[in-house]
């Protein structure tokens, strides 16, 4: 095994994936790491030390489309047409696209492809290029996870595509600049939906430099179209561990961070007030996951009684050390989204009542056995594993205070810590009677819904990439429609303030805490980073395309 370097203390995997990574493919061999570059404190031009993996042992896959890729792949390597953030939604930064134009109907946009951009290949990225890219999204569903309802894309010139939509589709504007364009060339060879990729070639600001087991880089794309605006030369994505990761980070071994750490005032920024920060937004909710397709949890009585139990001011306070609040039962998270919340649920917060819980328990038929865990009618034990990735310390906290205040009223949802990918696995293919899942906020509440609620996500198979607790609900889905066939805003709010009515009536999921986008960060050598005062972006290095903009604003510390 190669030992990681610069970073001298063995490190840890990042605290969060958000766009993943993919299945070995046979034959794939991995980019040779003979050396390791300077030392940041040693060099004019250091690197930038990222901790944003939740692996201790690298897998070659730079796959974009694969649901646990190597962090950096999407955004970095293979580019999105347009950059948009949630930190200013109504702004996007015009990418590879300079321009994507909706059609009066919304059903149909017209995109601008970029002139001068080439692959790291030295093959011009063309209009085919990007036809190519959102024709894959259609015909090969494993690579659609925002279901993108494209019905077609042609080239209608040398610099433009057209693209249709099933319907009326204004509101994912934003998904669709956010999709990635891949080289024809070289995808058309692929099985995308399965096989690794170990030498990735994309157009993107930054490529694949060297690769171990324990640490890969990325150098700057010196033929990037926009290579003047990156002036970080290197990357450096350094495995870690679960027991090491408090070490490098106290010790000044990274710079950029998507980690949980708890006590970060004393741990972290205590060592050097001067260059060391974090910003936490509140930008979605970690739910109760139920399995919906299990009869067992179609009971909305049961549903109910579980969350009338369920004091989320105490997770927040003891699981995320309050660097969060509770979340709302809209399940919109605050103050991102605080101004769509409807009238009727501003200064509403969820009900904690034992008591009463007991009582709904008692009255939809859950009995106590000899031990003290309830029963359904049937003989159904509540007493269920609730599996978590281990390395998620947050979430190893939030299910442990969780089953200690449930098991007052009867329920057992014993935490159970696996590796990322069986967690991920079985999340998407329903192999589970309760978990937790985070959905983000994106552009607007509609998307949080859309991910979390929206039918569209239904598979034949039964393997989903969100709406993970699997409620498919005609209302739901009307609303979301309604919501998308308009660029009314009246009209919008309306069926956004309907959608809050189903998640708060009708609990498809239990939102138990607010989802931060984690983002620790040391300016001793680079600065720039979002923060309170300049949130330009997400700050997290696991956020796919924020991470675009984040380096494209830092310079080289001169203090």
């Amino acid at each position: 095994m190669t030992a990681p370097c610069p970073p001298p203390s063995s490190p840890r995997p990042a605290r969060r994936t958000v766009l993943g990574a993919a299945v070995g493919a046979a034959g794939l061999t991995a980019v040779g790491l003979s050396s390791c570059g300077p030392a940041a404190q040693d060099s004019e031009n250091p690197p930038l030390r990222i901790h944003a993996n939740d692996v201790t042992v690298y897998q070659p896959n730079f796959n974009p489309y694969s649901p646990t890729a190597l962090q950096g792949a999407s955004g970095l390597i293979f580019e999105p047409l347009m950059v948009y953030t949630a930190m200013d939604p109504e702004k996007p930064v015009p990418w590879v696209a300079e321009k994507i134009t909706f059609g009066e109907d919304g059903t149909s946009a017209e995109i601008l492809v970029r002139e001068g951009i080439v692959f790291t290949d030295d093959h011009p990225l063309t209009a085919e290029d990007v036809e190519y890219s959102l024709l894959m999204l259609r015909d090969k569903p494993a690579t659609n996870g925002s279901a993108l309802p494209i019905k077609d894309a042609k080239r209608t010139g040398e610099r433009t595509v057209e693209v249709s939509f099933d319907g009326p589709s204004f509101a994912h504007a934003p998904t669709l600049g956010g999709s990635y364009v891949v080289p024809k060339h070289i995808f058309e060879t692929l099985d995308v939906e399965k096989d690794a990729i170990a030498e990735p070639v994309g157009s993107g600001p930054y490529m694949l430099d060297r690769f171990s087991d324990q640490l890969y880089t990325f150098r700057r794309n010196e033929k990037h179209w926009a290579v003047e605006d990156f002036e970080v030369p290197e990357l450096y994505y350094p495995s870690y561990s679960t027991e090491t990761f408090n070490t490098a980070l106290q010790a000044g071994e990274i710079d950029w961070s998507g980690g949980f750490v708890a006590n970060v005032d004393k741990i972290f920024v205590a060592k050097d007030p001067e260059h060391r920060g974090y910003y936490y937004p509140g930008l979605g909710v970690v739910n109760l996951t139920f399995n919906l397709e299990k009869d067992l949890w179609q009971d909305l009585e049961l549903r109910r009684g579980i969350s009338l139990a369920i004091d989320r001011k105490q997770i927040a306070d003891i699981a995320m050390l309050g660097y969060v609040g509770p979340p709302h039962p809209t399940g919109l998270p605050r103050p991102t989204f605080e101004q769509y919340i409807a009238k009727r649920y501003q200064g509403k917060e969820f009900e904690f009542d034992p008591d009463k819980a007991e009582k709904v328990l008692d009255d939809a038929g859950y009995r106590r056995g000899p031990d003290g865990v309830r029963a359904a009618e049937d003989g159904t034990k509540l007493e269920f594993p609730l599996q978590i990735p281990s390395g998620f310390v947050d979430w190893v906290s939030v299910t442990q205070v969780l089953n200690e205040q449930l098991q007052k009223i009867g329920v057992r949802f014993t935490p159970q810590g696996v590796s990322m990918e069986s967690w991920t696995e079985k999340r998407n293919a329903g192999s589970f009677d309760v978990t937790l899942s985070t959905v983000s906020a994106g552009a607007s509440p509609w998307f949080m819904y859309r991910s979390m609620l929206s039918s569209e996500h239904r598979s034949k198979d039964g393997t989903v990439l969100a709406n993970f607790q699997r409620w498919y609900d005609d209302d739901t889905d009307d609303l979301l429609n309604a919501f998308t066939a308009t660029d009314d805003e009246a009209e919008q709010q309306r069926c956004i303030d309907g959608l809050e009515d189903i998640v708060v009536e009708k609990l498809p999921a239990l939102a138990l805490v607010t989802a931060p986008n984690w983002f620790n960060y040391s300016t001793e050598f680079w600065s720039g980073f979002p923060d309170p005062d300049h949130p330009y972006a997400l700050g997290a290095p696991y956020s796919p395309i924020d991470r675009i903009l984040v380096l494209r604003e830092l310079t080289r510390t001169t203090d």
